[in-house]
C-alpha cells in the first residue's frame, strides 16, 4: 500500500495540473469517477464557462432570477420519491436532496442530517408532539426526515416557501401546512428552523428577529455560509449543477454579527463539511455552520 501511495504521489508530482484536470473530467464523463457535490457535469461548456460561486461587490443591486422559479419546484418534486427512499431506515443519512441524483453515501450530508436529528430529539424530549415552523423548507424534506428519525412523534409541521414550491408541496405532502406569506408568524412554535434560507433574505436581520420571536423554545439556523474574519458580504450562486435552472444572491454572514442579531442564547454550534470559493471575496474559502439557540 505504501508503494502504491508513493507511485501516485510521483505521478502527480511530474504531471502538469491541467493534464490531471483533463484526466479527471474524462474519468467523470466515462462514469469511472463520481462527480463531487456541487461540481458542474463534464462536457457541458455552458455550465463551466462561469463559476458556480461569484463574489458580488455591488451586493443586492445585482439582478438574479432568485428562488421563486418553477424549475426549483419541479426539481424538488421530481426528486421527492428518491429522497424518501434514501432516508428510510436503516439506511445511512448521507443524503443531499439538492443534488441532481439523490445518493446515500455522502458523509458531509450525513453530518448535516444527523445534526438536525439531534435538534429534533432535544426539542421533543419528554414530549409526545412538536410544532415546527420550517422557513424555506422545500416540500418538507425535514418533515419527512423527522418522521424517519423519531418515529411516532406527533408533528404539526409548517413550511414557508415560494408560491411555486407551495403549489407543488400542497399536492405532494398534504400532511404539511404550507405558507406563502408572513401569516406563519401569526403564532409561535416549539421549534423554528431556517436551513439554508436565512442567507437569501436581503434584510436578514429583520427575518432573524421574526424567526426568534416565533420560537417558544428553540431556533435552529442551519447551513449558513459564515465569515470568521471579514464583515458580511454578498455572493451569487449558479445552481445548474443541482438541476435548478436559476441563480440567486445570498449573504455570507459574519459569525459574530449573526450571533448578536439572534438575541437568544447559543445552545450549540455545528460544523459542516461544506465550503466554497468565490474569487475576490473578502474571505475565501467560505465555510458553513449551523446554530441552535434556546430560551
Amino acid at each position: 500500500m505504501k508503494a502504491l501511495w508513493y507511485a501516485k504521489w510521483l505521478v502527480k508530482a511530474v504531471t502538469p495540473p491541467i493534464l490531471l484536470l483533463g484526466v479527471k473530467w474524462i474519468a467523470i464523463g466515462l462514469g469511472l469517477r463520481k462527480r463531487e457535490h456541487g461540481q458542474a457535469p463534464a462536457g457541458d461548456p455552458s455550465m463551466q464557462e462561469e463559476p458556480e460561486w461569484e463574489y458580488v461587490p455591488d451586493g443586492w443591486q445585482r439582478e438574479a432570477k432568485g428562488w421563486n422559479v418553477d424549475a426549483v419546484a419541479r426539481a424538488y418534486r421530481d426528486k421527492w420519491p428518491a429522497y424518501l427512499a434514501a432516508i428510510k431506515a436503516p439506511s445511512p443519512l448521507g443524503v443531499h436532496h439538492e443534488t441532481a441524483e439523490v445518493a446515500r453515501d455522502d458523509a458531509g450530508a450525513h453530518n448535516m442530517l444527523v445534526s438536525f436529528a439531534y435538534v429534533l430529539a432535544l426539542a421533543s424530549r419528554r414530549r409526545d408532539g412538536l410544532s415546527v415552523l420550517d422557513w424555506g423548507g422545500g416540500l418538507g424534506q425535514y418533515f419527512a426526515l423527522a418522521r424517519s428519525v423519531v418515529p411516532g412523534l406527533e408533528l404539526e409541521y409548517h413550511v414557508r416557501e415560494t408560491p411555486a414550491v407551495v403549489a407543488q408541496g400542497r399536492e405532494v405532502v398534504p400532511d404539511v401546512i404550507f405558507h406563502e406569506g408572513v401569516d406563519c408568524f401569526d403564532r409561535s412554535y416549539d421549534l423554528v428552523v431556517a436551513s439554508s434560507s436565512l442567507q437569501y433574505e436581503q434584510d436578514w436581520q429583520s427575518l432573524l428577529e421574526q424567526l426568534a420571536g416565533a420560537a417558544d423554545r428553540y431556533l435552529y439556523t442551519a447551513r449558513i455560509p459564515v465569515a470568521l474574519r471579514a464583515g458580511s458580504f454578498v455572493v451569487l450562486q449558479r445552481a445548474h449543477a443541482y438541476g435548478y435552472d436559476t441563480e440567486y444572491l445570498g449573504w455570507v454572514l459574519n459569525r459574530d454579527e449573526l450571533l448578536e442579531a439572534a438575541g437568544l442564547p447559543l445552545a450549540r454550534e455545528f460544523l459542516l463539511d461544506a465550503r466554497f470559493s468565490a474569487d475576490g471575496a473578502p474571505e475565501n474559502p467560505v465555510e458553513h455552520r449551523s446554530f441552535l439557540f434556546n430560551r
